[in-house]
């Protein structure tokens, strides 16, 4: 797929070392381009690795031709598992995605208004599933895939 990237208002961010900047896609009579081939040509545009550019928000004009967006290049790997937001990380497959369903979010919600004192903290900690320590040994793993590289 042939488009043009133009980025504009690129800003070097020291405190969250990325460089953070707007994207604009040029499309004649093609389809929107995917995330994974603007993070290609972004990388090698910036000279970056393909792994610490992330590609967000981007939405097409009415009539084609033209796309929007926003991207972060990360310095390494260890900042963009630092300050990205967890759904973004899950997009990615970093972090596992949540399991569980609304309902049962909502059943133990009930639960709850039904219950009081020590038994509330049981019935919710028999439901919590997105653990702080289970996210961060997924990083850590996540992480010792690219030491060697």
């Amino acid at each position: 797929m042939t488009f043009i990237v133009k980025t504009r208002k690129v800003l070097l961010n020291k405190l969250l070392n990325r460089r953070q900047l707007s994207v604009e896609l040029l499309h004649p009579n093609k389809a929107t381009p995917s995330q994974e081939s603007v993070v290609k040509e972004l990388a090698s545009k910036y000279k970056a690795d393909e792994r610490n550019v992330v590609v967000y928000g981007l939405r097409t004009q009415f009539g084609g031709n033209r796309t929007t967006g926003f991207a972060l290049i990360y310095d390494t790997q260890q900042y963009l598992m630092k300050f990205e937001p967890k759904f973004r990380l899950r997009r990615r497959g970093i972090i596992p995605k949540r399991d569980g369903s609304r309902k049962g979010w909502k059943e133990v919600k009930s639960k709850l208004k039904k219950t009081r004192g020590s038994e509330k903290t049981k019935i919710y900690m028999s439901r919590k599933t997105d653990k702080r320590e289970v996210i961060r040994a997924q990083k850590e793993t996540y992480l010792k895939g690219f030491v060697g590289k």
